[in-house]
């Protein structure tokens, strides 16, 4: 993963999962669920030293793989998203805003 800061400005591509089938070698499709993103990071949260909530691994049945590193980003669109850094490819710094 990039080494984000807060308040970089980022363009990334966000695998939400994959579409999986077949039986003995399990073929994986990526590309079906994917997004591409843009914003300013807002935070950086380390979920091992600060835990995702009950309420939070309850809604919705969230399951699956976490990174170790939630970051919320701003985007124009959808206002406030966190996504998993993990899942967060081609991931660039096009502009560092300034504080002030």
């Amino acid at each position: 993963m990039t080494n984000l800061t807060i308040g970089d400005y980022v363009t990334f591509t966000y695998l939400k999962g994959a579409d999986k089938e077949g039986i003995g070698p399990q073929l994986v499709n990526y590309a079906n669920r994917v997004s591409y993103y843009n914003g300013t990071v807002e935070e950086i949260r380390n979920i091992t030293e600060k835990p995702l909530s009950q309420e939070t691994l309850s809604y919705g049945k969230i399951g699956g793989e976490r990174s170790k590193n939630l970051v919320t980003v701003k985007t124009r669109k959808e206002g406030s998203k966190s996504f998993y850094d993990g899942r967060m490819i081609d991931c660039m710094v096009t502009r560092v805003e300034k504080a002030g």
